[in-house]
């Protein structure tokens, strides 16, 4: 009869536990819900501080919630719209070590790089007209390498074909940048320098706009540089490009070489209908 009673007391505080911790629960869920909602608030109405204080609250609160995930999620955002480029970063990479197979990943790496790339941005710089393309190209570098991770590791994602986007944007900037530098060094007579930068530019960054005047500078510093042969060679290669970019143009179509298309006259003023006013359309007989 005792071990009965001692069974039967302890199922009872077994089953009182259960109901306090489903109580507790019920209740965290609760508070975390309105700790999310009032971030989503905040959020909707761009008061991005507030969004990021109630993301922070509800993280450190609730770090293994109903909501805790989505939190982690949306702080990202949330960083980024503030301008809080580091913050971004982290949040991104605590998403990705927290959540490594979670479908959300491709867009913690496309934010990751956004954020990057407004590393050398501000409203200071752009007032005093400072070129994005020729600030720290670090940035811009760590930038490819996240759009790069997003490409090759997740190229089904809905992330992936704006991150080719971007790729193709920091590929161009980054011929610019390195062209600028050869002008730099071309503008004081630093030819060796200017002509290895020039080099660099027609080598890495292929078919990008920057390769045709790094090329005319490349003959300029040979030529500066007592190095006529290698000028000439340069030259020469610029011109055999040309022509072939020529070669790759189709002529024109035989149909508007040779044929001529009939026209039919344009509206009176009277219009198509003997009063005034009226364009003809296509199937009105107008142009």
């Amino acid at each position: 009869m005792t071990r009965f009673l001692a069974i039967l007391l302890l199922i009872g505080l077994l089953a009182g536990c259960a109901g306090n911790t489903q109580t507790s629960n019920r209740l965290d869920n609760t508070e975390a819900a309105a700790l999310y909602e009032a971030a989503s608030e905040a959020a909707g109405r761009n008061d991005w501080q507030t969004a990021i204080s109630e993301l922070e609250s509800l993280q450190a609160q609730y770090p293994f919630g109903l909501y805790a995930t989505q939190a982690q999620l949306d702080i990202i955002h949330a960083y980024y719209q503030a301008g809080e480029v580091a913050s971004t970063v982290a949040a991104a990479e605590r998403f990705r070590r927290i959540n490594p197979r979670h479908r959300a990943v491709p867009y913690s790496w496309y934010m990751q790089g956004l954020a990057l790339e407004e590393k050398n941005r501000g409203p200071v710089k752009d007032w005093v007209g400072i070129n994005d393309v020729l600030r720290d190209p670090v940035p811009r570098r760590q930038a490819f390498a996240a759009y790069t991770t997003l490409v090759e590791d997740y190229p089904d994602s809905e992330y992936t074909d704006m991150a080719r986007g971007r790729l193709d944007v920091l590929y161009a900037e980054g011929a610019e940048f390195q062209l600028s530098v050869a002008r730099f060094y071309a503008d004081r007579d630093a030819w060796v320098a200017a002509a290895r930068r020039a080099i660099t530019v027609i080598e890495a960054f292929e078919g990008t706009a920057a390769v045709r005047p790094a090329t005319d500078l490349l003959g300029t510093a040979y030529q500066r540089l007592g190095l006529d042969a290698l000028a000439d060679g340069v030259r020469t290669a610029q011109r055999e490009t040309d022509r072939d970019a020529g070669d790759r143009i189709p002529d024109t179509p035989t149909l508007y070489e040779e044929e001529t298309m009939e026209v039919p006259p344009a509206p009176t003023s009277e219009g198509p209908s003997g009063g005034s006013g009226g364009m003809g359309g296509p199937m009105g007989g107008g142009l």
